[in-house]
């Protein structure tokens, strides 16, 4: 029996579709989501996402923060960042990375919320960049 597998961002709904599995970078580690899963709200964290589409390969994205519902076959993702690797731009990701670094030199100006904020938006950005690198062909 197939999932019901929805991701959606700000900007749009990423993916509907049925799925087999899927795995995602939970709070407390790496989650595996099989049918019949029991029902839960979870935080996510940024990290890669695989998913299988039936009668296709597996497939990953680079998803951020947010949350995932699973309920009975139903899963639903909320994540304010959710991309393949077709969709990244090297040259951006590694741009913003500089632009992050920079605006961290005057961290003794910066409140703790804003120093906090740019780490996580350099961690972040250099994980999209580890993802491209590493699957650079994947749609």
């Amino acid at each position: 029996m197939a999932l019901s597998f929805k991701i959606i961002t700000p900007d749009q709904v990423v993916l509907d579709s049925s799925v087999e599995y899927v795995y995602l970078p939970g709070s407390l580690g790496e989650m595996g989501i099989l049918d019949h899963h029991a029902a839960l709200i979870t935080a996510l964290e940024p990290g890669v996402l695989r998913y299988k589409i039936p009668d296709e390969e597996e497939r990953s994205m680079v998803v951020g923060n947010g949350y995932v519902q699973v309920d009975q076959d139903e899963i639903l993702m909320v994540t304010d960042l959710a991309l393949n690797s077709a969709q990244i731009d090297e040259s951006s990701v590694e741009k913003a990375i500089e632009q992050a670094k920079e605006a961290l030199k005057a961290r003794e100006a910066m409140t703790r919320e804003e120093e906090a904020k740019f780490e996580a938006d350099l961690a972040k950005q250099m994980m999209v960049l580890n993802f491209k690198r590493k699957r650079p062909y994947q749609s």
